[in-house]
């Protein structure tokens, strides 16, 4: 067996599936005054709201950089590149310098620098995968209608510029993929640059992994002067080392959970004569809570953890050590799986 083969065999893969509840995250480009959120059409002929990948990108950068802002310093025009037509790309002097995995962005995200006259373009394949999050119902074209109408008044002018806005309140799914082995490495045989070499940052790959993972499950979005909670419902993580890996991000269903309980409640006391008199009422609990049905996972291997938890198992893997199970499902203590999961048992190990 080749090399190559043997090494592909021992590649490490984090996965996590995460499903979080947001309202309007992420518009397209719209017409006139009718702002537009962006729709994917799926295999059952219904529109769907979608939260792309660059969205979520964005939003990991940027709140990674508040939670640790020494960890997570944010590439500026020092480091950027603009070409004509609006191209931007990172400083090909970062590679030969080899400070470019100084920046977490492009460490975990990769990039490209486009091609000069008479050179070769170099890229970089990102380590970290994360899909466009989909929303798990149709989009029922609800919207509302606005004017500016209380500042146009205080600035003594008058009419109002009026504007439709597209909204979608629901569950949504997206998907975090990390090649373990290339976070903080970028080899010449990827750049091609002889003179460079190896580039080798994997003395803060366990650290930088770790905050991203922190980072995913407090995630908040900035859009239109609202601070959006991303942090999840709902995540399968996945921790692998055989090379081979599995997603459940399109195998997550919601359905409608019905809670029906009736509580019963006995007061005894006692009259003049001393007789027992009991006294019993009957209280009952209705509520809907969301249910996430999940296809095609092995209930047996799957158990359910804190984020704590996960964050350590995750240690363990980056440090090559035995886990506990190689999928955590975390979850909002009020909602429902299907299958159910076990507990995670660490045996007092941690």
């Amino acid at each position: 067996m080749k090399k190559e083969e043997l090494d592909n065999q021992k590649r490490r893969y984090i996965v996590m599936d995460v499903v979080f509840y947001g309202s309007s995250l992420n518009y397209d480009q719209g017409t006139g005054n009718y702002q537009e959120l962006k729709k994917i059409t799926k295999w059952d002929g219904k529109q769907y709201i979608l939260v792309s990948r660059y969205a979520l990108r964005c939003s990991i950068l940027h709140w990674a950089n508040k939670l640790y802002p020494d960890k997570w310093k944010l590439a500026g025009k020092d480091q950027f590149v603009k070409k004509e037509g609006g191209v931007v790309h990172p400083d090909a002097e970062l590679i030969k310098e080899k400070t470019v995995l100084n920046f977490p962005e492009f460490d975990l995200f990769g990039f490209m620098i486009a091609e000069e006259k008479g050179e070769v373009g170099i890229t970089r394949v990102s380590p970290v995968k994360i899909s466009h999050a989909f929303s798990l119902t149709p989009y029922n074209y609800d919207s509302h209608f606005m004017a500016n109408l209380d500042i146009m008044r205080r600035a003594g002018g008058k009419g109002s510029n009026p504007v439709t806005i597209e909204e979608k309140k629901d569950f949504y799914v997206y998907n975090v993929v990390v090649d373990v082995d290339r976070v903080g490495r970028y080899l010449k045989e990827e750049h091609g640059l002889e003179d460079v070499g190896d580039i080798d940052k994997t003395c803060e790959r366990n650290e930088r992994i770790g905050q991203l993972v922190e980072t995913i499950f407090q995630l908040k979005r900035e859009i239109k002067g609202r601070m959006e909670d991303l942090s999840p419902w709902l995540v399968i993580c996945g921790l692998y080392s055989n090379g081979k890996y599995e997603t459940y991000a399109d195998k997550i269903e919601l359905a409608k959970h019905h809670i029906y309980k009736i509580i019963t409640k006995k007061k005894e006391t006692k009259d003049n004569e001393g007789r027992v008199i009991a006294e019993i009422e009957h209280e009952t609990v209705e509520k809907d809570a969301p249910k996430f049905v999940i296809g095609d996972i092995d209930s047996k291997i799957s158990k359910i953890a804190t984020k704590d938890e996960i964050l350590n198992q995750i240690s363990k893997l980056l440090e090559g050590k035995d886990l506990s199970s190689p999928i955590l499902v975390y979850k909002k203590q009020f909602i429902e799986t299907e299958p159910v999961f076990e507990r995670l048992n660490l045996g007092g190990k941690g």
